[in-house]
């Protein structure tokens, strides 16, 4: 039982450590992006903030160009 405690437990500190990798759709986003998401909050009534920052910041997740050398890149 050693073992698999020792594995149980390892794998466990590595999902604290990067579990949000796996669920957190702003974890591979440029900060850049994140920054302009929040910049725009202004706009955005506060009680409704939470909601708009999520959607959107899982839109440009979902939908954004994985590769911005390939000349898809708007101007």
């Amino acid at each position: 039982m050693g073992i698999l405690s020792d594995l149980d437990k390892k794998l466990t500190d590595n999902m604290y450590e990067h579990g949000s990798e796996l669920t957190d759709a702003v974890s591979d986003l440029p900060e850049a992006v994140v920054e302009a998401v929040e910049r725009l909050m202004f706009f955005i009534q506060p009680d409704a903030r939470d909601t708009v920052r999520s959607q959107v910041l899982g839109l440009v997740h979902e939908y954004r160009i994985r590769d911005a050398s390939s000349g898809d890149r708007p101007d």
